[in-house]
Order: C-alpha cells, then sequence, then structure tokens
C-alpha cells in the first residue's frame, strides 16, 4: 500500500541528506580492505633499520638509544589526508597516556606533495608534541613497507616490528562507525608495556596512498602536459582545488603526482566521481561519469612513472566561477544565521536547522536560487527549503535550493519559476564534517525572482513514498516496490531523486504507457553518501504515461559494510538505521493550466454527469454508485491510517498527539499542517482530514 501521510514532506525532505555514515573527505580517501585483520604471531620478525630525519622543530628524529624508551610507534601522516588529519589528535592523546611507559611517538611524512611548511602547520593545528620529520626521499616509507596514512609501526629494542597497520576499525571505505570497535594500536601497545605478547599483530592500514618512488618509462607518450591535466580538469578540479571540498587539490603537477596512486584507486573502485547511475537509459543532464578512455590514461600515466611532459601542451587554465553562479546578481541574500556556526574539531555533528523570516508580504517567483557555503571544507551539504505559513497548503512545501560538493543545480528554463507563498520561512539544515581543527561557517542563499507575469510555468516538487515493507535479517535483495501516486498529466518531468538510507543497494525508476514499461532512471550502486538528483537532458512530457513507479533494493545481510546490524527486522524511519523508500521528481506545469487546489486524481468529470448527459437513463446511477464506493474506499484509507499514526506517536495514550510526542524532523516540519485548529495537538479527527485530503481517488 502506498501512502504520503505517515511522514510529510519535510520529514522527508529532512533526512534525504542525512549522512550518519560517512562524509565525502572519508569516503574519497579510503581504500579497500580485507575483511578482517591477520590474526598473526605474537611479532612480526622483520628487524629495521635506524634512520635520521629533519623535524618540523629543527631538530633530527632517529630512534632513541635511551635505555628508558622500551617501544617506539611510528606514525605516518599526511598533510591533506582526511583521516591523518582526523587521527592526529588521537595520536597525541596515545602518546601522553603511554609516554610515561616507555613509549617514544615519532611521526613521519613520506608525501613528495608536503612541504616542510605544511607539515609544521598540520603539527601546530594538533598540538603535538611528539617529534614529526619530513622523509624527503621516503626512503623510511620503503624500508618499513608503509603504504598508507595513517598507518602506525610499533618496534621493540631489538628492532622488530611487533604491530603495524590501522589504528582502530572507525573508518572502512564508505562507512565511518560512530566509535571504533577494536582499538588495535591502543590494545596492542597495552599488551607490550604489560610484557605481553600481541594477539594481532598485523591489520591494513585504512587512509591515503603514499606515492613511493617508480621509474619513468621511456616509451610512453602519457604525460602530464599533453593528456593527464586536461583529463583532472574535466572531471576532478572543480572539487580538488584550493577552498573547495575536496580534501587535496590537483591543479598542479606536484599535486597530481602525490596523490596519482589514491587518484587511480578511487578511480578503479568507482568511488571517484561521484556518479552512480546507469548510463543505458535516459540521458541525463548531470551526468559526472568519467569515460573510460580518460581512466586508461591515468592509468597508463601512473603505471608508466608519472612523466611530466612538454610545458608547451598544457591546457589553457580554466577560471572557475567563485561567488553567484546565477543568471544575474541575487535579488536577495538570506544568511542561515546572525551568528557563525563552530565545528568542531572531531566527532559526529548533528544536523542543525535554521529558520530564517525572509519577509514575504506577497507570493515570489523563484526563478534561481544557490546556496553557498560559508566554508567549503567542513559544508557536506545545505539544503534550503520553503515552509508555508501555518494553515497553508502542504504542497507549498518544497526543495528551493541545495549545496551538495561537485554538483551545481541547473537554473530553470526561461519563464519557468517556483512560487513561494507569501509569509513562508526558509529552513537551512547543515551537516558538517570536521577536518580535525575547530572551524566556522555562515552559510548564505541567494534568491533570483521573476516577475509574475513573465512566468509560465510553475516547477513544484512530487514524490512517492511506500511505508508498508519489513526487511527480514539477512535478506540481501530485498525489493521495496511504489509509485507516484498523482502527478498532472498536462506537465512534464524534470528530474528524479531516489531515497533510501545504509541498506539501500540499488534503484529502479519506470513509467509505463500504453501498457509498456520502460526504465528511465537505474542507480546499480546506490550510496547514501552521495544523494543525486538526476536531471534529465530532455523534460519527458507526461500526458500519455499511465504510471511512474519505482522499486528499491535492501541489502541487510552482513555482506553490506554500511550495515547497522544484519540481525535486525528492518521497518520504515528516519534514522539511518532504519529505512525509507523514497522518490522524489520535479515536475513542471502550464501556468495557466488547471492547478492542484483539487483533490489529487479528480478530473472534474464523471461523477458530476446527469441523466442527460448520458444516452442511457442508467448511467448516472452506475457513476453515483462507482463514486460512491470510491469514496468509501478512502474514507476506510484515512481511518487505517488514523489508527496507525494514534497508535505509534500517542506515547501517554490520551488519544491526542503532542509535538513532543513526535520526532524532531517532524516537529520542525510537520506538526502545523495537522494541527487544523491551532490547539497544539494533533486528534485523530484532524489526521483523518489530512489523509482523506491527500489520499488519490481510484479509476
Amino acid at each position: 500500500m502506498i501512502t504520503l501521510f505517515e511522514s510529510t514532506w519535510m520529514q522527508m525532505f529532512s533526512t534525504v541528506f542525512r549522512v550518519a555514515a560517512v562524509t565525502i573527505l572519508v569516503a574519497a580517501s579510503l581504500p579497500c580492505l580485507a575483511s578482517d585483520p591477520v590474526a598473526a604471531d605474537h611479532r612480526i620478525e622483520t628487524p629495521t633499520r635506524n634512520f635520521s630525519l629533519p623535524a618540523t622543530d629543527h631538530s633530527i628524529a632517529t630512534l632513541s638509544r635511551d635505555p628508558s624508551v622500551k617501544f617506539h610507534v611510528l606514525c605516518f601522516v599526511g598533510t591533506e589526508c582526511p583521516l591523518a588529519r582526523l587521527y592526529g589528535s588521537r595520536l597525541e592523546k596515545m602518546f601522553v597516556e603511554f609516554a610515561p611507559q616507555g613509549v617514544q611517538f615519532i611521526g613521519i611524512n613520506s608525501n613528495i606533495q608536503d612541504s616542510m611548511d605544511e607539515l609544521r602547520k598540520y603539527v601546530n593545528e594538533h598540538a603535538l608534541t611528539f617529534p614529526v620529520a619530513k622523509d624527503y626521499d621516503r626512503r623510511v616509507a620503503l624500508d618499513f613497507g608503509a603504504t598508507r596514512t595513517p598507518e602506525v609501526f610499533v618496534i621493540d629494542r631489538s628492532g622488530v616490528i611487533r604491530y603495524r597497520g590501522r589504528i582502530d576499525d572507525q573508518y572502512e571505505p564508505g562507512v565511518k562507525r560512530d566509535r571504533a570497535t577494536k582499538h588495535d594500536l591502543r590494545d596492542a601497545l597495552q599488551s607490550l608495556v604489560a610484557g605481553e605478547g600481541v594477539v594481532t599483530s598485523s591489520t591494513d592500514a585504512v587512509g591515503c596512498l603514499i606515492a613511493l618512488p617508480r621509474g619513468i618509462s621511456a616509451i610512453s607518450n602519457v604525460t602530464y602536459c599533453n593528456q593527464i591535466a586536461r583529463v583532472f580538469q574535466s572531471h576532478c578540479i572543480e572539487c580538488h582545488r584550493e577552498g573547495e571540498i575536496g580534501p587535496f587539490s590537483l591543479e598542479q603537477y606536484e599535486d597530481a603526482v602525490g596523490w596519482a596512486d589514491m587518484s587511480l584507486e578511487v578511480i578503479d573502485q568507482g568511488r571517484m566521481p561521484p556518479w552512480h547511475a546507469s548510463d543505458n537509459h535516459a540521458e541525463l543532464a548531470n551526468a559526472r561519469a568519467m569515460p573510460g578512455e580518460d581512466k586508461e590514461l591515468i592509468r597508463q600515466w601512473v603505471e608508466s612513472g608519472l612523466a611530466y611532459g612538454n610545458p608547451t601542451e598544457l591546457p589553457p587554465s580554466v577560471e572557475y566561477v567563485s561567488g553567484w553562479r546565477l543568471p544575474r546578481m541575487p535579488d536577495q541574500i538570506l544568511k542561515m544565521s546572525e551568528i557563525p556556526f563552530e565545528v568542531p574539531a572531531g566527532g559526529t555533528v548533528e544536523y542543525q536547522y535554521y529558520v530564517v523570516d525572509p519577509g514575504f508580504k506577497e507570493d515570489k517567483w523563484v526563478h534561481a536560487a544557490q546556496v553557498i557555503p560559508g566554508n567549503a571544507s567542513v559544508v557536506h551539504h545545505c539544503i534550503a527549503f520553503t515552509r508555508p505559513p501555518d494553515g497553508a497548503d502542504f504542497r507549498d512545501i518544497g526543495l528551493l535550493a541545495a549545496y551538495v560538493p561537485g554538483q551545481v543545480r541547473r537554473g530553470f528554463p526561461e519563464g519557468f519559476a517556483q512560487r513561494v507563498p507569501a509569509g513562508s520561512r526558509i529552513v537551512f539544515q547543515m551537516h558538517y564534517t570536521p577536518t580535525g581543527k575547530t572551524e566556522t561557517d555562515l552559510t548564505r542563499i541567494g534568491l533570483v525572482f521573476s516577475d509574475p507575469d513573465e512566468v509560465t510555468h510553475e516547477v513544484f516538487a512530487l514524490g512517492g513514498v511506500e511505508q508498508e515493507f519489513e526487511i527480514p535479517p539477512g535478506a540481501s535483495n530485498y525489493q521495496v516496490d511504489g509509485d507516484i501516486s498523482w502527478f498532472p498529466r498536462d506537465g512534464m518531468l524534470l528530474s528524479v531523486m531516489p531515497h533510501m538510507h545504509l541498506r539501500g543497494k540499488s534503484y529502479r525508476f519506470e513509467i509505463e504507457s500504453d501498457g509498456q514499461t520502460e526504465t528511465l532512471l537505474e542507480v546499480p550502486r546506490y550510496d547514501f553518501n552521495w544523494q543525486h538528483n538526476y536531471e534529465l537532458s530532455t523534460p519527458l512530457m507526461l500526458e500519455k504515461i499511465d504510471r511512474l513507479g519505482f522499486s528499491a533494493i535492501f541489502d541487510n545481510s552482513d555482506q553490506n559494510p554500511f550495515n547497522p546490524d544484519p540481525t535486525e527486522h528492518v521497518t520504515w524511519g528516519d534514522q539511518t538505521w532504519q529505512e525509507m523508500a523514497v522518490t522524489f521528481i520535479s515536475v513542471a506545469i502550464p501556468r495557466d493550466a488547471a492547478q492542484l487546489d483539487s483533490d489529487p486524481g479528480d478530473n472534474g468529470g464523471a461523477s458530476s454527469a446527469s441523466a442527460g448527459d448520458t444516452p442511457s437513463d442508467q448511467q448516472p446511477s452506475e457513476i453515483q454508485r462507482h463514486a460512491a464506493s470510491k469514496q468509501a474506499a478512502r474514507e476506510s484509507k484515512a481511518e487505517e491510517f488514523a489508527t496507525r499514526y494514534i497508535e505509534r506517536f500517542d506515547a501517554n495514550g490520551d488519544g491526542y498527539i503532542a509535538s513532543h510526542e513526535l520526532p524532531h524532523s517532524v516537529r520542525l516540519f510537520a506538526f502545523w499542517s495537522f494541527d487544523h485548529n491551532g490547539d497544539s495537538q494533533i486528534s485523530r479527527d484532524e489526521i483523518k482530514a489530512e489523509s482523506l485530503w491527500r489520499l488519490p481517488e481510484s479509476p
């Protein structure tokens, strides 16, 4: 059974970009791992040799001969690697804890793209008190077999490696747990200082690849100047440049060489560029897929030694637009708050909501809108919604603009605009990603208005929701089917946006016409970390479309690395450990066409026919009986929904739902749409009336 009511529009909008599993920064830099750590002997019989490296404090870092130092921990770090930044303060805390027990930490940077000045800045930002040194020729990384940052090695006084690998298990490719469940480095140190052996002496490191030396092939004709700079300009530098959300820059040769191995890895794994739709269906205007020939060029360049080439073959520099990317300067600019939000150095930052009054005294027609983050390095995404005044049509709730790294929302065609009712508020939903140091942000939105007399088409959002499901434990391909229950036949489809949570596996959107079904969009590898709005290159006219449907596939098995708990029975809910099967679409209708003020599905026709309109005296009574039957069915559905809603949220059993009994997102965005009489509680009759008004009529 398809409903649109258990969660209202803004509840779903408020969770559609919830990214509790992992941030863009971490997802862009994590490698593939073996599924389990290696349960090895108590020691790795690999004797090491000493080294002497220049440290950031102008000293020489080396393995100490002081008899009080029983163990050394070598920590390979990078100044731009997201995980190395997140673990910086964690390493300092462990150093302070274990130093009195004879453990000396040494940080080592083997990245050719990181300068000594950048390394000093990293040390200062994380307040590191142990020595951090520069491995200019990468000899130490080669000697120890280090391949990633962060990666740690614990060495005893005889030079034997007693532990190597990750610091803990909080991060995996595309996965960020709320907290670590295995503390590998800490456990190893605790065992060693206690005179015990290390149970698990080797794990796979998680983080960014170190660019180790390689020879340049004399026969390769692929160079940075001739091919690779163009590939990076086309697919990468929009985000991977100074001041943008990409955790490192790829603008210069030195940067590209240092990140070449990491770039190839995430491209091979399909994590970059971030795009998840299949190429075999409707053409999409905002497609970000990298062509196979460009991937092959990067592979050849890396494998042949990263040749620079002839500088006369470099492409012209691209002048990237900063600031507003609108048809003209905004007619109105709104800040999310008067006070910047402070983003902590680490941890999980809960969603932040800001409600702003734009002061609209009359309806506004928005032709273009853009969100600009105040600090792109910490803003994972921002969604700006319109919330109409209390008692207004719930369909006036809508997505106004969004900031999602690497995607720029295209403006509407000429004459197209979105209506924002007078008295509406604008809600900013902010999701922040810590970078390892305290930051601040003050995001803004810019609005470009249309002259109402020049608007030919109204743009608005519709959606389909399927809430009646329960995913069994261990199910790896559980399918949930749903429909867009009503859409304007005189309109056109502009875009499709699927939404599931952490168990979402794949997605398909279909159209049906004259008994024939066609797949319009397929997402074979759905990724909760990237909430794409798939924009059609050519709008789909809806006049001959009979059905818009979707299928969401879920993986609740232990083979899904994102799965919070494969033993759970999973039902609908707005938390990421629950699930959603939702589709949002953007449609446009001619402004002079019939508006959406009537009940969905009402064609204004047969139910009001009279005897004189039909060739048979019997026809009106048949129509009336059919209409009465349809209305009775709708009444029954609305009654069932009201019962379920009361049972679900009426915590004190008084027959009413108070705002504090609802989830936060519902309280913020949806409570007012049910509270028809404004008495600060929702009655069964109000729920039934709201449900009945939204239910489509059956044919």
